[in-house]
């Protein structure tokens, strides 16, 4: 793991972010009048010839436009850039289906790009993984953290109103942590009905808890499955996890565990720790296997599940399928409990580390 990200779960530390800041030329040309005096003769003083007063103005209009043109390639260069950002992120949360690999990329995008986007994606996944979702406070605390302009938020907002499914993810997603979920929900319906996998995703959250609208679990249940078939990780897992309690869903094992194995096929710790479970109850219609499952067990922990990281934890402290280990025990304990896991941290508590 990033030392600098391991460092940045355990505590606030300060990123450095670049801001980008651009300028443009605003400029009204002023044209000389020439002079001209008819008081008592017929003479014309101070005036210049037609031709030298033309070309005067001419150079004048060529500089505005000049001037113009930059501003408009000032504007151009910056949309690029903006536009960049925002798909380097977007490329990570659709590649990327663990947290603990996102979280060092997120972190590797504002330490090596100066990406003033990232915060947005970086807390939010902190937030998640340490279970303070939807806790205004600490969310914006880790946006401090890691110095996020508020200001960055107009020129997202500028992409998303030139129909950037992107920018519209990120708004989406930065108004759902801050609890503005008209906002959200209204950003993410925009990117999720044009396909954005992980806008349908999060718009089934907001259905899912009934924030900011009634609770429609059918509806969250629609939005999990298209972004699911979309080949988006985190929705097959959610969906699975729906069918495997039954809720939005008619209760099947199978049909969860069918999911599940399909999110551990693009390598989701999540979905690599539930088939492993799978496999040690013997359930979702497929064989007890002991050895199976708690290779897969360890897969998963090494990805950054902090469950499968307890739960190894446990196996080498017990000797359940592994050979006993306390040391090993405590270590899988120490990096689960860091990532906010409370049977971690309690097991640490009765060995008195």
């Amino acid at each position: 793991m990033n030392k600098n990200l391991q460092y940045t779960l355990m505590s606030f530390t300060g990123i450095f972010l670049m801001i980008i800041a651009s300028g443009a030329f605003d400029s009204d040309p002023y044209y000389d009048e020439a002079y001209y005096d008819d008081t008592e003769s017929n003479e014309l003083y101070d005036i210049g010839e037609p031709g030298e007063s033309q070309a005067g103005a001419d150079a004048e209009v060529a500089v505005a436009d000049a001037e113009a043109d930059m501003q408009a390639a000032d504007t151009s260069v910056i949309d690029e850039q903006n536009i960049e950002w925002v798909n380097e992120l977007a490329l990570i949360d659709e590649q990327y289906p663990n947290d603990m690999e996102r979280l060092e990329r997120y972190q590797s995008l504002i330490d090596n790009n100066n990406n003033p986007y990232a915060p947005i994606l970086l807390a939010n996944t902190i937030v998640n993984v340490k279970n303070q979702s939807r806790n205004v406070s600490i969310f914006e605390e880790w946006l401090d953290n890691f110095n996020f302009d508020i200001e960055s938020l107009n020129s997202l907002d500028s992409l998303a109103n030139s129909q950037n499914i992107n920018a519209m993810f990120l708004l989406g997603t930065y108004y759902y942590q801050v609890q503005r979920y008209e906002l959200s929900r209204n950003w993410l319906e925009r990117a999720a009905n044009q396909g954005h996998a992980g806008a349908m995703n999060q718009l089934a959250w907001i259905y899912r808890e009934g924030l900011g609208v009634n609770e429609d679990l059918d509806y969250a249940v629609v939005w999990h499955r298209y972004s699911a078939e979309a080949n988006y990780p985190r929705a097959m897992t959610n969906l699975a996890y729906l069918y495997s309690i039954g809720k939005g869903v008619e209760k099947d094992l199978e049909t969860s565990a069918r999911w599940y194995k399909r999110a551990a096929e693009l390598n989701s710790a999540s979905g690599i720790y539930a088939v492993a479970v799978y496999y040690l109850n013997g359930t979702g219609g497929m064989p007890k296997n002991e050895q199976e499952g708690v290779r897969l067990l360890m897969e998963s922990a090494k990805l950054g599940h902090k469950r499968a990281m307890y739960a190894i934890g446990l196996r080498y402290e017990y000797g359940n399928g592994l050979e006993q280990n306390i040391d090993q025990a405590m270590d899988w304990y120490s990096e689960s409990a860091k990532l906010g896991e409370p049977d971690a941290v309690a097991a640490m508590n009765r060995l008195n580390y």
